[in-house]
C-alpha cells in the first residue's frame, strides 16, 4: 500500500501546489474573476465527475478482474472506458453550449459576471474531450496497480498550465492579454498535452493490459459491470455538484466576496486533501486485488491500516487550517474584506476535517469490493441529509457563519454514520459470518492477526 500511495501522494501534493498558482494567476485579476471561476466550479466538476465515476468503475473492474485472472475481460473494460470517454465529450460539448447562460444562472452567476464566467465555459466546454480521455487512461493505469504514471500525467498536464498561464492571461510579445479566458486557453493547451502523454504510456508501459482490439467486444454486461461501482460513484458527485451549486447562490446573496472565498477555501482544502487521495489511490487496487483473489483478510487489513493513516494525516491538515488560516489566504487575497472572509471560512469549516479521512477511506473500501451502492449511500448522506438541510437552516440563523460550519457537522455526522457502515462491512469479510462483531473485532481475532496490523 506505501509502495502505490506515496508515489501518489507526493505527485498529487506537487500537483495541488502547481493547481493553486494557477489559482494565484486569477487572483490577480481581481475579486470579480476569482467570483467568476468559482461560479464555473459546478461546471468543471460536473465534467470530471463523470469522468471520474466511470474511471472508479473501470479501476476496480480491472482491479477485480486481473485479481481473478480475466486478463480479456480487463482488456474488454479498457476499451469500452476509451469509447465511453468520447462519446461523454460529444454530449457534454453539445449540451453545454447549447445551455450555457441557462447553467450558469441556476449555480448563481449574476449579470455582473456572466460574461467573464461564460467566456471561461465556452472555452472549457469545446475542449473537455481533452478531460474525459485522460482521467480514463489514468484509470485503466490504476487499475493495473500503477498509481505513479497518472499523477506523472497529471503534473505534466499542470506544469504545462502553469508555464502557459501567465503568457496567455498578462499577454507575452505578440500574444494579447485574455485575462480570464486566457487561463481557459492554458488548461486545454495543458489538458491536450496529457492527453497524447497518456495515450502513449497507456500502451508503452503496459503491465497487465495487452491493448488488443480482439479482447474488444461491445458488451451490456461490460457496462453494468462498470457502472456496478461507477454509477453510485456519479451519483455522489452529482448530488455534491447541485450541492455546490446552491451553496453559490447562497453565498451571492451575501456578497460575491464571499463567492470568491469560497473558490479560494475549496483549492486550499483540497492541496490538503491530497496525501489522502493519493493514499486512495494506493488503498483501492490492493484492496480490489485481495477481494477478487477471495483473500478477506488482506482486505481487513488495508482498512485498518489506510484508515489509521488517513486520520493522521488529516490531523495536520487540521493543525494548518486551524492554526495558520491567514498564512494560506493571504497568497490569494489583496482585498482586506476577502481575507477576513477567507480566514473565518477556513477555521469554522474545519472543526473535524480529522474524521474525514477514515470516511474516504471506508468509501474507497466500498467501491473496491463492489459495494459500490453502500458507498452512494454514505456520501449521498453526508452531502444531502446532512450538509444540505445545514446549508438551508444554519445561514438564516448564523448568517455567513452558517455557511461554513455546515462543512463541519455534516463531516461529523457522516463519521457517526461511516462507523455503522463499518461495522456492518466488517462483519460481511468475516469467513464464518455469524460471528457476533464483538468476537469478530474482539481478542481473539486481533490477538491472531495483531502482528498483521501492526507490521508497518
Amino acid at each position: 500500500m506505501a509502495r502505490l500511495s506515496l508515489p501518489a501522494m507526493a505527485g498529487m501534493i506537487v500537483f495541488s501546489m502547481f493547481s493553486l498558482i494557477d489559482t494565484w494567476f486569477v487572483a490577480r485579476l481581481g475579486a470579480d474573476s476569482l467570483a467568476a471561476l468559482t461560479m464555473v466550479i459546478p461546471v468543471q466538476v460536473l465534467i470530471s465527475s463523470m469522468a471520474s465515476a466511470t474511471g472508479v468503475g473501470i479501476t476496480s473492474l480491472i482491479g477485480r478482474t486481473l485479481g481473478s485472472g480475466e486478463k480479456s475481460y480487463a482488456d474488454n473494460t479498457a476499451w469500452h472506458g476509451l469509447i465511453l470517454s468520447i462519446i461523454y465529450s460529444l454530449v457534454f460539448m453539445l449540451l453545454g453550449l447549447a445551455y450555457i447562460d441557462e447553467l450558469l444562472l441556476f449555480f448563481g452567476c449574476s449579470n455582473k459576471i456572466l460574461l467573464l464566467s461564460k467566456g471561461y465555459m465556452q472555452i472549457l466546454l469545446v475542449g473537455c474531450v481533452f478531460t474525459f480521455v485522460p482521467i480514463i487512461l489514468c484509470s485503466v493505469i490504476q487499475g493495473e496497480g500503477n498509481t505513479l504514471l497518472p499523477v506523472l500525467i497529471s503534473l505534466v498536464g499542470i506544469i504545462f498550465n502553469v508555464v502557459l498561464d501567465p503568457i496567455f492571461i498578462f499577454g507575452l510579445g505578440s500574444i494579447k492579454a485574455m485575462g480570464l479566458e486566457g487561463a481557459a486557453c492554458a488548461g486545454v493547451l495543458a489538458q491536450i498535452l496529457a492527453t497524447a502523454l497518456a495515450g502513449i504510456l497507456v500502451v508503452k508501459k503496459k503491465r497487465f493490459l495487452t491493448w488488443s482490439t480482439a479482447n474488444f467486444n461491445p458488451s451490456l454486461k461490460v457496462l453494468v459491470d462498470i457502472y456496478r461501482v461507477g454509477f453510485p460513484t456519479l451519483v455522489m458527485e452529482l448530488a455534491g455538484v447541485m450541492v455546490m451549486g446552491y451553496m453559490n447562490r447562497i453565498l451571492a446573496g451575501f456578497s460575491f466576496t464571499a463567492v470568491a472565498a469560497l473558490g479560494v477555501f475549496l483549492r486550499i482544502r483540497s492541496m490538503l486533501y491530497m496525501p489522502v487521495f493519493g493514499l486512495v489511490q494506493g488503498t483501492m487496487p490492493v484492496a480490489a486485488f485481495a477481494y477478487g483473489a477471495g483473500n478477506l483478510d488482506r482486505v481487513k487489513e488495508t482498512i485498518i491500516k489506510a484508515a489509521v493513516t488517513s486520520f493522521v494525516l488529516m490531523m495536520a491538515a487540521w493543525y494548518v487550517m486551524q492554526f495558520h488560516p491567514l498564512m494560506l489566504i493571504i497568497h490569494f487575497s489583496r482585498d482586506p474584506a476577502l481575507t477576513v472572509l477567507g480566514v473565518n471560512c477556513i477555521r469554522l469549516a474545519t472543526i473535524f476535517i480529522p474524521l474525514i479521512g477514515p470516511v474516504l477511506i471506508l468509501n474507497t473500501i466500498l467501491q473496491a469490493v463492489d459495494r459500490g451502492f453502500t458507498a452512494m449511500f454514505l456520501s449521498l448522506s453526508r452531502q444531502l441529509v446532512f450538509f444540505l438541510p445545514l446549508l438551508v437552516y444554519l445561514p438564516g440563523h448564523l448568517g455567513l457563519n452558517g455557511v461554513w460550519l455546515a462543512f463541519s457537522l455534516s463531516e461529523l455526522l457522516a463519521a457517526m454514520l461511516a462507523l455503522l457502515i463499518f461495522i456492518r462491512l466488517w462483519r460481511t469479510l468475516q469467513i464464518k459470518k455469524e460471528t457476533p462483531f464483538f468476537l469478530a473485532f474482539g481478542w481473539p481475532y486481533v490477538m491472531k492477526r495483531i502482528y498483521a496490523w501492526l507490521k508497518w
